[in-house]
């Protein structure tokens, strides 16, 4: 029998061995679906009949989605059922089959790298949660407990699926068929960046051990140029014939190859050009091969907390001890934007007060 539902009447539902459907009395159609226990998920639909056929809506999750946003929402399918439309989303229409049309446009538009991450992440995340629902269906509520969720596990994880969620719903909205971006507002989780990378003489060590590296020596020379010179490692691997300059000895990166979409060019040192030069002869390492060589090497250096990219902080640190400033830094390495050379203020800081302590 139809009951008045409440929040609190919903949350004081006691789950049973099977489904159980609690109609409201209020809204022809809608209920509260309370799935078996130990779940404590509790999901509002929608029942209506049409053409001689019995039809259901899932509208959202409680209590992301309150009674008083499910009556609202549940009373405009109502008037749409009514008048003779289906509101059951038709094939093509759901957030699975849209997300497909724009994956394709990502690959054809980012970078491989960029397209492989939001690929993992659709899969992960996005699709679990909302590959069933219609576009409209995902409210700034809904994401903002999606994006909770993750985050009580990961939260850079989360922020990171919480940005493609957003370019997808973003890409929608251009396009006309959402009327806002849900994710617009969400406010992402403080993210604690990593200030690892190493010494001098850790740096000497490491390109001791890969330079001894006898395993996979085009991973263990394109990580001792990422380390020489502060490259990303994706940069590092793709490097090409074309992009070398041996006799300006400089390494130009065109747009298309570098993460920030600008030409970039870097001065190569004699060993990291003959590094370069060994590396145009030899098959190109795939991201694993590097990954397993630095794992190899760190064990040796006894720097196991070090990741492949902290190679490139190295770098930076090694820049801001010797006396560069967080400009020049931030143009060898090719930082776009100044926060991003800022992690190195302190080294800075720590040498100027090293000068001053010794003129004085």
């Amino acid at each position: 029998m139809p009951t008045r539902l409440t929040d609190r009447f919903i949350r004081a539902i006691r789950p049973s061995k099977v489904i159980k459907y609690v109609f409201d009395s209020e809204v022809g159609g809608l209920a509260i679906r309370i799935y078996p226990s130990p779940s404590t998920r509790r999901t509002f639909i929608f029942d209506y009949r049409q053409d001689c056929r019995q039809r259901r809506v899932t509208i959202g999750q409680f209590p992301a989605w309150t009674i008083g946003k499910a009556r609202a929402h549940a009373s405009k399918l109502r008037v749409r059922v009514d008048s003779g439309e289906n509101v059951v989303p038709e094939r093509g229409q759901r957030v699975a089959d849209l997300i497909e049309t724009w994956r394709e446009t990502v690959r054809l538009t980012r970078r491989p790298g960029t397209a492989a991450g939001y690929r993992r992440l659709i899969a992960a995340h996005i699709l679990p949660a909302f590959g069933k629902d219609m576009p409209a269906a995902i409210t700034r509520n809904r994401v903002e407990l999606w994006h909770g969720r993750i985050a009580e596990a990961t939260p850079i994880h989360a922020n990171r699926a919480l940005g493609t969620l957003s370019a997808f719903m973003g890409w929608l909205e251009r396009d006309g068929k959402i009327e806002r971006n849900p994710c617009r507002g969400v406010r992402r989780r403080p993210e604690n960046q990593r200030h690892t990378f190493l010494n001098e003489a850790e740096i000497a060590a490491a390109h001791k051990a890969l330079a001894g590296d006898n395993q996979d020596r085009p991973a263990a020379l394109t990580l001792r140029l990422a380390l020489m010179v502060g490259c990303r490692i994706g940069e590092a691997i793709g490097i090409t014939a074309e992009q070398i300059d041996i006799d300006r000895k400089v390494w130009i990166k065109a747009a298309s190859s570098t993460k920030q979409r600008k030409l970039h060019i870097t001065p190569l040192q004699p060993e990291a050009l003959a590094i370069a030069k060994a590396l145009l002869d030899l098959p190109r390492p795939k991201y694993e091969d590097c990954r397993q060589a630095w794992l190899r090497a760190r064990k040796l250096i006894g720097r196991e907390d070090v990741r492949v990219h902290d190679l490139r902080h190295s770098r930076a640190s090694s820049l801001a001890r010797n006396g560069a400033s967080l400009v020049q830094i931030g143009k060898l390495l090719g930082h776009t934007a100044p926060h991003t050379t800022a992690r190195y203020t302190h080294l800075i800081d720590s040498d100027l007060r090293d000068l001053a302590e010794r003129s004085s």
